[in-house]
């Protein structure tokens, strides 16, 4: 049995060690100049970065002793104990690889959140990912940079054109950026991970005349809490942003991208009461302020938002159904709206 003296040495030991690799730190990977840092507890991780590249790498530990893996066990850490400021270790890509040396000087005390880690990162412009993709038989392409999440038509026609200038208006918000650098931080701090919010635009429909993309965000650390979207349209004969409430006579009111409230009109209020009736313990759907909206060549959709407690709506109305309520803007484009 170990002495309670032996017990405290074995535990200091321990702890030392990972709290004297707190801080951040910069050297060398091999050749390749590198910047590190690790969390003092409670936190926990580490995090480094190339200097050319400036892409965090997640570092986690499981236990004590061991080495420190990269994040998607990319790569292997296996450190020596810090001299001072001086860390010294060893990188390979798998158990039994040919290792390259780490030779690393402490920069600063603090750990994966701060200035010292992520002032370099965030003075330069982000990564971009440029991905093409397609929608039947439609070709686009998804730009992402940080925050913004550019939606690109292709094609060159004077419409095309006027959407695509739109939808890079709509993606572009130094307040997102700005919280997409502080997410980073909150959570290089917490655990060496660069979690963020999760952001996607892709096209929901698509014919002739229509376009509609969904701008949707999941931000990071409120589950399900955190997930708002916003159903996006315009005319593709035109150019022009069309809201699709308008039609029945409604507006929409967005807050961002990827949030907003619907006014209905009091003859569609009361005509779509009459067809919905109300089950036991739920509320009208009248009552709902927020509401998905799509559409096709047979008619309109419906649904309110999903919240778990057995009162979802899932409502579809065929364009002859609607007909009584359908304002002047929406007899209009009814012809359009039928072609495929």
């Amino acid at each position: 049995m170990l002495k309670p003296a032996l017990l405290l040495t074995l535990a200091t030991v321990s702890t030392f060690a990972h709290a004297d690799l707190a801080g951040v730190w910069q050297g060398t990977l091999g050749k390749t100049p590198i910047t590190a840092c690790f969390n003092a507890a409670p936190d926990t991780g580490g995090s480094y970065y190339y200097q050319r590249f400036l892409a965090p790498i997640q570092l986690a530990q499981e236990k004590a002793g061991e080495p420190w893996a990269e994040e998607g066990k990319t790569g292997f850490w296996q450190l020596d104990e810090p001299q001072g400021d001086t860390l010294t270790g060893t990188w390979s890509k798998a158990a039994g690889a040919t290792p390259l040396t780490l030779t690393l000087k402490r920069a600063s005390t603090e750990g994966c959140g701060s200035d010292a880690y992520n002032a370099p990162m965030e003075a330069a412009p982000l990564p971009a990912k440029v991905e093409k993709k397609t929608f039947g038989e439609h070709r686009y392409q998804v730009k992402t940079q940080g925050a913004q999440v550019t939606f690109k038509l292709d094609g060159d026609s004077p419409a095309i054109q006027k959407i695509n200038q739109q939808l890079a208006r709509l993606a572009v918000s130094p307040e997102g950026q700005k919280e997409f650098f502080s997410e980073r931080r909150e959570y290089l701090g917490r655990s060496g991970s660069a979690n963020t919010s999760e952001i996607t635009v892709d096209p929901t429909y698509w014919s002739s005349r229509w376009i509609t993309v969904k701008f949707y965000r999941w931000t990071a650390g409120f589950g399900r809490n955190g997930i708002s979207w916003g159903l996006h349209t315009w005319n593709l004969q035109t150019g022009e942003s069309v809201d699709p409430w308008t039609w029945l006579g409604g507006r929409q009111k967005w807050y961002d991208p990827y949030s907003g409230e619907v006014k209905l009109s009091p003859t569609f209020s009361a005509w779509l009461e009459k067809q919905t009736p109300v089950d036991e313990g739920c509320p009208a759907v009248t009552s709902y302020s927020t509401f998905d909206l799509s559409f096709n060549t047979q008619g309109l959709q419906l649904s309110t938002p999903a919240t778990g407690d057995g009162c979802d709506n899932e409502l579809s109305f065929t364009w002859d159904q609607l007909a009584p309520v359908l304002s002047a803007q929406g007899k209009a484009a009814l012809p359009s709206l039928k072609l495929p």
